[in-house]
């Protein structure tokens, strides 16, 4: 039951790290003048892996990857829903949300490996 509540725990810190990131994201790229939607995608997916590693109960790296796997798939969906008219015409955005995932993932993959060389 314990494992449960954490993994909750977690999810929730997920969602919320998900939606703060985004909108923060896209205020910044608002005020900069920057194309929003890969900023957006970018800064979020970042943060979905690496709260998702962070606040993981256990089997982090396992747990930021199905994240970066369900991330995919809602970048996918979203990208779909919400279009920009800067938007036209490109897979850009969806392409860079997707580097900026797989780098975070990368990022844990090396933090959990560092870590388990250090504690050895």
């Amino acid at each position: 039951m314990q494992q449960i509540l954490k993994l909750l725990l977690s999810m929730v810190i997920v969602i919320v790290t998900f939606i703060a990131s985004a909108t923060l994201a896209g205020m910044l790229a608002e005020y900069a003048g920057w194309w929003k939607k890969p900023v957006i995608g970018g800064v979020a997916a970042a943060c979905v892996v690496v709260s998702g590693y962070v606040s993981a109960p256990g089997h982090k790296l396992y747990y930021a990857a199905a994240w970066l796997g369900i991330g995919a798939v809602t970048a996918w969906v979203m990208s779909n829903a919400f279009m920009y008219a800067e938007d036209a015409n490109t897979s850009a955005p969806l392409y860079i949300t997707y580097a900026c995932g797989l780098f975070a993932l990368i990022l844990c993959w090396m933090w959990e490996r560092n870590q388990y060389t250090t504690h050895r």
